[in-house]
């Protein structure tokens, strides 16, 4: 199930962070007019004077002079709120991972400025860089309208290990009396996959009053993937918060739980008219793909709304048989739409017209199919995967947007195929090609 948003969400997210003035407060100038060597700075951070060790702590930050790491990170219960706060900042800059212990006591600080950016910190330090949107998101403490789906990529890659005590750290902040701290901590914990918070998670969405954080903790869910929390989550499909209900039904789907299938179907054919909820139920019977739901799917293959249109051709997609063929051909002849289509496509290739497996990867050229492209070549059948790893003649968008598949699909096979591609003359599909090399060897050594 994807939902296509266009919009230039990795721009906005680096000016939000411009906007939202995250950027180090001024030192004193006394700090700014004296150069010393790092010996001296760091002799200073034992000085009784605070300014002192306030502008050691900012210069050896400056310059990432990270032998000092566990130094500053000994310097997390000093006295005076200024050192700390530039300690933090500090932490940030040097990229450490030695920083962590510095990271987790600031996590509890006093000062709620200080506590917000190192629960930050500890989401980000195990993203990318660090420095990307992941960042910028975690940061921000606050959900952007930046589109679902890519939001929904924002999670730990594979390869990196999340200690138990950043877990403990973040569920631990869950109870924050500040609002921005308890949501970045909510957030976070699905970044990184935080399992054993669930039970905290689950406890926001049937408790807390504020709709936003009840959001967050569904979408943290669904993010984690526990799948042994689905029925709970049924029962809470009549919550009086749209937005809350929608991530509800939506994780479900994701979950291909089949017991939320009569309440699924009981909120489409209840709908007078085919609202969001609606949509997005559909959309989830047809992840989940039950035998019994075909009927439904029937029902709408041919509906003018495009929405329920896409999803009931990608039900049928998952549940249709080889004598339906020509029905789906025949409806495809005569559809506009550029996403149902491809949900037709996808449903033709799944009755073994491997012709249309062409059809979805030329549709990751294109921003209104990519994602949907994405979803469906993920679920190629064993039998259709040596099509998908064969080499063709496309564009680098289409070339690093296969990479990403191939890392994701679960095959050892696919390897030699993503150590071509990671010698691919244009850099953004060598550096795919390589995660997602990365993130196959992981996921399969794990199973």
């Amino acid at each position: 199930m994807v939902f296509q948003f266009d919009q230039p969400w990795l721009r906005r997210a680096v000016l939000a962070m411009g906007i939202l003035g995250l950027t180090p407060p001024a030192v004193p100038l006394i700090a700014q007019a004296r150069k010393v060597s790092i010996e001296s700075l760091l002799y200073d951070l034992k000085s009784p004077d605070p300014l002192r060790r306030q502008e050691a702590v900012r210069e050896l930050g400056i310059a990432k002079h990270r032998p000092a790491t566990p130094q500053l990170v000994a310097m997390v219960h000093d006295p005076v709120d200024s050192v700390r706060r530039e300690l933090e900042m500090s932490l940030e800059r040097m990229d450490d991972s030695q920083a962590m212990p510095g990271f987790i006591e600031l996590a509890s600080d006093v000062e709620n400025d200080i506590r917000a950016r190192a629960v930050s910190s500890l989401v980000s330090m195990h993203l990318p860089h660090a420095s990307g949107v992941g960042a910028a998101l975690t940061k921000l403490g606050e959900l952007m309208p930046f589109a679902p789906d890519r939001d929904m990529e924002m999670v730990v890659e594979p390869d990196i290990t999340v200690e138990p005590v950043v877990i403990a750290t973040l569920r631990a902040r869950l109870g924050d009396p500040e609002r921005g701290i308890r949501r970045t901590a909510i957030r976070g914990l699905g970044i990184l996959r935080g399992r054993p918070a669930v039970p905290d998670l689950l406890q926001v969405v049937r408790e807390d009053r504020d709709n936003g954080l009840r959001f967050d903790g569904v979408r943290a869910i669904r993010k984690i993937g526990d799948g042994s929390v689905a029925e709970v989550l049924v029962g809470l499909l009549n919550i009086n918060a749209d937005a809350v209900r929608n991530e509800l039904i939506e994780t479900l789907g994701a979950m291909r739980y089949r017991g939320a299938v009569p309440e699924l179907t009981r909120i489409v054919e209840q709908a007078k008219r085919p609202d969001v909820p609606c949509v997005l139920a559909l959309a989830a019977l047809a992840d989940i793909a039950d035998p019994a739901s075909a009927p439904l799917f029937e029902r709408y293959k041919a509906d003018k709304d495009e929405g329920l249109r896409l999803y009931a051709n990608e039900g049928i997609a998952r549940t249709a048989g080889p004598g339906q063929k020509t029905d789906i051909s025949a409806a495809r002849l005569v559809e506009k739409n550029p996403r149902v289509r491809a949900a037709q496509a996808f449903a033709l290739l799944r009755i073994g017209e491997a012709e249309y497996m062409d059809e979805l990867i030329r549709g990751l050229e294109y921003p209104s199919t990519r994602e949907l492209a994405k979803e469906y070549l993920l679920e190629t059948k064993p039998a259709d995967r040596q099509a998908l790893y064969a080499p063709r003649i496309v564009k680098s968008n289409v070339r690093a947007e296969l990479a990403d598949v191939l890392g994701r699909i679960g095959d050892l096979e696919a390897l030699p195929r993503l150590q071509e591609l990671a010698r691919d003359p244009d850099g953004d599909v060598k550096r795919a090609a390589e995660r997602a090399a990365r993130r196959l060897t992981m996921t399969t050594s794990s199973q």
